[in-house]
C-alpha cells in the first residue's frame, strides 16, 4: 500500500466554485455514489465514506490511520502584484487543534514561517500577531489526523506600505 491516489473535487456552493484536493494513501480503482454515500474500491478492498470517523481503514486494526488535514490558500496579492504588503497579524475561526503558517516568497512556494500552535477559534479583536512583509502570501491551517475539525474563516490585518499612506 505505498501507492497514493490524488483526486481533485469541485464544489459549486452559492454560484461560486472551489477545487479542493484530496490525497489518499492508497491506490483507488474506482469510485460511486450510492443513497449519497462515497464508495471506493482499492484492490480488494471495498471503502466508504464515513464523515463521523477521522481514521482511514477504521476499525482494522492492522491497517487503520489517522490522516491530516491541510488547507492552504492560493497566492494572494492583496492589490497590486509585485508591490510589498505587510501582515501584522490574523484571526481564525474554526474548531480543532490546529497550526498556522504564512508562505512568503512565491518564487519558491515552499517558504513558509514556521508552523505554530493557534487556538481553533480567536476572540475577535484580539489578533495573533504575525508580522510579515511580502509582495503575495499564502495562508496555511494545518490540522494533525485522528481528530474532527472545521476551518470557517482566516482574516488577515494588512498595514497599508504605500508612500504617503
Amino acid at each position: 500500500m505505498s501507492e497514493s491516489t490524488i483526486i481533485y473535487v469541485y464544489t459549486l456552493n452559492g454560484g461560486k466554485g472551489k477545487w479542493s484536493r484530496y490525497v489518499f494513501p492508497f491506490p483507488i480503482d474506482d469510485f460511486v455514489m450510492l443513497n449519497d454515500t462515497l464508495y471506493m474500491r482499492s484492490g480488494d478492498d471495498v471503502l466508504r465514506y464515513d464523515a463521523s470517523t477521522a481514521l482511514d481503514f477504521a476499525g482494522d486494526a492492522t491497517r487503520q490511520q489517522a490522516f491530516p488535514g491541510i488547507v492552504q490558500y492560493q497566492w494572494l496579492d492583496f492589490g497590486r502584484p509585485g508591490v510589498s504588503k505587510q501582515v501584522v497579524g490574523f484571526d481564525l475561526v474554526g474548531s480543532g487543534n490546529s497550526t498556522f503558517a504564512l508562505g512568503y516568497d512565491q518564487s519558491n512556494q515552499g517558504t513558509f514561517t514556521t508552523d505554530f500552535a493557534v487556538p481553533p477559534d480567536t476572540v475577535p479583536g484580539q489578533i495573533i500577531p504575525l508580522p510579515v512583509m511580502a509582495p503575495s502570501m499564502s495562508v496555511r491551517v494545518s490540522y494533525p489526523g485522528g481528530q474532527k475539525w472545521q476551518l470557517q474563516a482566516v482574516s488577515l490585518y494588512l498595514q497599508d506600505m504605500r508612500a504617503g499612506s
